[in-house]
């Protein structure tokens, strides 16, 4: 890559590195140690007629760190030809800011998680990942087509394959059983945004909710997050965007589920504005949260009461975006590292070690072939909230396509923030979004 070539990434960059990408995704580094068993290290293999070293620069931390450093661990001591080396590189933004930086310099990694929905997008289209198509086709024996289709899907730009998925995840609804139980109320979740606002209003009624800060709070915590939010709006058949670019925040369909989250807070007392909704969950105070399945062990570990998970709710339709991360390849490196590197992407996401990362974290496994494995079958047996992240695939939806673009998940959360905190008129602000937006597929338009 010329240096020439370097600038003109980085110059893009700039306003990537700074694009908020599944807060929810990306927990603390407090938790449950993994769960479950990692597949180990194998016999040894060889390709390379001398070792070949590679960097791998991550994200994700608690269980989700020592789930990544276990299966390169592995991966090293079934390999005498290919020396992986992890880096943690911060939380997914810091990650692509420090990518950015490395780009520039010359000195990038070989193998990197970057967020299926944001930067992976916007680091392909600039021509800093290599496409992976090669590799799928010639390699049987990563058997790709036991991947998932749509995780697939997610991970192709502009027609070719630049990601194998990982860590990937859907939004989930979190209930507090116990505080159900407690106010005489059936455990259920409610199917509906118009069920989960009425069953919201008669939990607060009860007067079984703890205190935040002195005052009683309502069930649920609705924050301004663009990832939860879009399935939200895809059940009231709204969309940020069509496929090819085209705005639709501020359609009549999206207005109404805007308008609909406002009311949650503002007109039905079914919901407080709040930025804080899972330690909130966990301190008992909320019945309801909404959050990544890739908390799910988090979770389960740090509530002191009963936790049930089910689908996110519907209303006209139900969908879920499917969100989280994967693995790429950088363009910068070197053939040799460039096969290194796909030997390693194609070990920890193949069957065992998809079902081990799975089980020890609450992400969905990324391969079909997993669920017929013996330890997944009695995980799912022991741990029945992890079978609802899966059941709910069949809802999974790719995100709106704008939402690949800088900055653009940014501005839908500052908007989203304007009509919770500060009561903006919704269909004002959507159409001022809606503008900004517009800029952002324009310029997708021009690359």
């Amino acid at each position: 890559m010329t240096q020439t070539r370097r600038q003109q990434i980085t110059g893009a960059l700039i306003p990537i590195i700074l694009a908020a990408c599944g807060q929810g995704a990306q927990p603390g580094s407090g938790g449950a140690a993994p769960a479950g068993t990692a597949p180990g290290p194998q016999a040894v293999a060889t390709r390379f007629p001398r070792q070949v070293q590679i960097t791998y620069w991550k994200s994700l931390e608690g269980p989700r760190h020592d789930a990544q450093v276990k299966l390169t661990d592995d991966f090293n001591a079934s390999r005498d030809d290919v020396k992986v080396t992890l880096e943690h590189v911060g939380a997914y933004n810091q990650a692509a800011e420090k990518l950015g930086v490395a780009i520039a310099s010359g000195t990038t990694p070989d193998v990197m998680l970057l967020t299926v929905d944001s930067h992976m997008p916007s680091f392909a289209r600039l021509g800093a990942l290599h496409p992976l198509d090669e590799f799928a086709r010639a390699d049987k024996g990563a058997q790709f087509e036991k991947y998932y289709p749509t995780f697939i899907q997610n991970g192709q730009v502009n027609g070719k394959q630049y990601q194998i998925p990982f860590a990937r995840s859907t939004p989930l609804l979190y209930l507090n059983r116990d505080l159900l139980r407690s106010a005489g109320l059936p455990e259920a979740a409610p199917g509906t945004w118009d069920e989960f606002v009425s069953l919201g209003q008669r939990i607060g009624r009860s007067g079984v909710l703890s205190a935040i800060n002195g005052a009683p709070p309502a069930p649920y915590a609705a924050g301004p997050d663009w990832w939860i939010f879009q399935s939200m709006l895809w059940t009231f058949n709204g969309a940020y965007s069509d496929p090819q670019f085209a705005i639709k925040i501020n359609t009549p369909e999206s207005a109404q589920a805007t308008q609909f989250l406002a009311d949650m807070v503002h007109r039905h007392k079914a919901a407080d504005a709040s930025r804080s909704g899972q330690n909130e969950f966990l301190q008992g105070s909320r019945a309801f949260l909404t959050a990544s399945t890739a908390n799910l062990t988090q979770i389960e570990a740090g509530a002191g009461f009963r936790v049930g998970a089910a689908f996110m709710p519907g209303q006209k339709s139900r969908a879920v975006p499917g969100g989280g991360s994967g693995l790429s390849l950088l363009q910068p490196s070197a053939r040799e590292k460039k096969e290194a590197g796909w030997e390693f992407i194609k070990t920890v996401t193949n069957t065992a070690a998809t079902v081990y990362f799975s089980q020890a974290t609450g992400y969905m496994p990324v391969r079909s072939d997993a669920m017929e494995h013996p330890d997944m079958k009695t995980f799912l047996e022991q741990h029945p909230n992890a079978r609802v992240t899966l059941d709910q695939l069949q809802y999974v939806r790719t995100n709106d396509a704008i939402i690949g673009t800088p900055l653009a998940n940014v501005k839908v959360g500052e908007a989203l923030a304007k009509v919770l905190f500060e009561q903006a008129n919704v269909q004002q602000t959507l159409d001022e979004l809606a503008r900004e937006l517009k800029q952002n597929a324009d310029q997708v338009a021009t690359k």
